[in-house]
């Protein structure tokens, strides 16, 4: 999880929000986020398919409705926001003066069309015809805060120029753009969810505000999105591009259905009580409190000072081969540990080698995220990628310190924090678990110093969300990349890690204003190679 270390003004959702836009400092008690799960423990499953999702779900989810219609205009529903989702909304919003969002999380795919099934032409419309199908079956894609920051709001699109108005604010083609990161650093913050292509990549750019959705739900989001690309195209061209309009999906598709689909908060998808026993309101403040083992911690140097502007967030990226992948999986396997687990125990290595050096010589402690997927533990269809679209995670905080902890007692340390999983009364305990966050984060004083540390966020093997091949051969797409990162306005970096295709990457997302590129790269191939050195895995 990444600390709020942002108390810039945005659109107030509380007065204690409104500081100065250049304080940019992380609050005494050093939160962070409950952010993209989890520890790849999970087995690799097949997604069904998105055609089939809607009509496998609708009573379901129709069962636990918090959307209303507005009094004033059936074609608007309302809900107000769940604690978990107003968390994060509060550490987030802060960096849209600045043009910015921390936290807003980027899933990216790298397609490559079978045969001929879809020219350069008829590319664009494609994907922007699915789309549209897309927020159909994920109608939460359209739904944004109303002017109290309190409640979501949804419109059914009433018309074929009303949707092809969403279609043309949510995707755009960058057609001049080298990579997705590119588009990245120079994205605003935005009422809904965009999608952008760059075809000089082929990738897939899904840009959303953390609150509305996690990592999982991206992924599983993009792999719908390229299945649809898939199932829509493999007619003539010029035929096809007729039927690929915004007017076409205005009509193709029941709108107004769709509201049947709107996520709830996970507090109602868990139906978790309003008040919970004492038993559960102890494991959830237990949550809580380990959020206090950020104070005091290690960071790494970083540029600037306390008056320092963020800037934009950049990426640093590593892949090691099918090769290499496989054998440190194996290394791990044989000492009791995942992957994510030694690469975390390495992450925290590579902190304590090159932190600031005050901070390593009073031997401070670091600490880190366990980030949790509350997914497995919801009742169908919010297990299932029906439910994409929607912010369903948890997490707390672990500590190491460098003089009592060898890097296998970490790697064994990490494993067993990530092995705890989800209990029934940890869940049942979440309402509160949030609604405490949301206090507390609303209630900080300002810190004396702020946070500079590199956490982690673990994806295990992407397989579970997205499929290599959608289509047929001659018809339709493979995924060769995928990859997922937040943007950071903070002094704080993320190092995500995942397998796809068969191969461990890490990816190191971070502020430019306060780290160069040079620091953040020799950072990422540090924790490679000290993960390979303490597995025993030649490069």
């Amino acid at each position: 999880m990444i600390r709020p270390d942002i108390n810039a003004a945005s659109e107030p959702i509380d007065p204690s929000l409104q500081v100065s836009k250049s304080s940019f400092l992380l609050p005494a008690i050093a939160l962070r986020a409950i952010s993209t799960p989890c520890h790849g423990q999970q087995q690799q499953q097949q997604q069904p398919s998105p055609l089939l999702i809607t009509q496998q779900s609708h009573s379901l989810i129709a069962s636990i409705m918090p959307w209303t219609a507005a009094k004033d205009s059936p074609n608007t529903f309302t809900r107000p926001l769940g604690p978990n989702e107003t968390f994060i909304k509060l550490v987030s919003d802060p960096g849209h003066p600045l043009g910015r969002e921390h936290w807003a999380v980027n899933y990216t795919v790298a397609i490559q069309p079978h045969g001929d099934s879809a020219t350069a032409d008829l590319l664009p419309p494609l994907i922007r015809y699915s789309w549209l199908h897309l927020r159909f079956q994920h109608p939460s894609l359209a739904a944004h805060p109303d002017a109290s920051n309190a409640n979501l709001v949804y419109t059914v699109p009433d018309s074929a120029d009303a949707l092809s108005q969403w279609a043309s604010e949510t995707f755009s083609v960058e057609a001049d753009a080298q990579c997705a990161d590119d588009v990245i650093r120079r994205i605003a913050p935005a009422p809904d969810a965009r999608l952008y292509y760059i075809p000089k990549t082929g990738e897939l750019l899904l840009h959303s505000a953390h609150w509305r959705m996690d990592g999982v739900g991206g992924l599983l989001l993009l792999g719908q999105l390229v299945d649809l690309m898939a199932s829509h195209c493999g007619e003539e061209e010029e035929e096809k591009k007729k039927q690929l309009r915004p007017e076409d999906a205005f009509e193709a598709f029941s709108w107004g259905s769709e509201v049947e689909r709107l996520a709830p908060p996970v507090e109602e998808a868990g139906n978790m009580p309003l008040s919970a026993t004492e038993e559960q309101k102890a494991i959830a403040h237990g949550a809580v409190g380990t959020f206090a083992l950020a104070a005091g911690a290690m960071g790494v140097p970083y540029l600037g000072d306390g008056s320092t502007v963020p800037s934009c967030t950049r990426a640093a990226e590593l892949r090691c081969s099918p090769a290499i992948t496989a054998a440190a999986v194996a290394a791990a396997k044989a000492r009791g540990v995942s992957i994510t687990a030694a690469v975390h125990a390495s992450l925290a290595a590579v902190n304590f080698r090159r932190a600031i050096a005050d901070h390593r010589h009073q031997g401070r402690h670091y600490t880190s995220t366990i980030k949790q997927s509350l997914r497995p533990y919801l009742p169908p269809p919010y297990s299932t990628p029906a439910m994409a679209a929607a912010l369903f995670t948890s997490g707390w905080l672990a500590r190491v310190d460098p003089a009592s902890n060898t890097w296998e007692e970490m790697a064994r340390k990490y494993q067993a924090e990530y092995q705890k999983g989800i209990s029934s009364d940890y869940l049942q305990g979440h309402r509160e678990y949030a609604s405490t966050l949301v206090e507390v984060i609303r209630n900080l004083p300002t810190p004396e110093e702020p946070p500079s540390d590199i956490d982690i966020s673990s994806m295990g093997i992407m397989e579970q969300y997205l499929q290599r091949e959608y289509g047929i051969p001659g018809r339709g797409f493979s995924i060769t990349h995928a990859g997922v990162g937040v943007e950071m306005l903070s002094r704080q970096g993320v190092v995500f890690v995942w397998t796809f295709r068969d191969q461990l990457t890490l990816r190191l997302v971070y502020n430019e204003a306060f780290h160069p590129p040079e620091q953040m790269t020799e950072f990422l191939k540090d924790v490679q190679a000290d993960l390979l050195t303490q597995l025993q895995v030649a490069e």
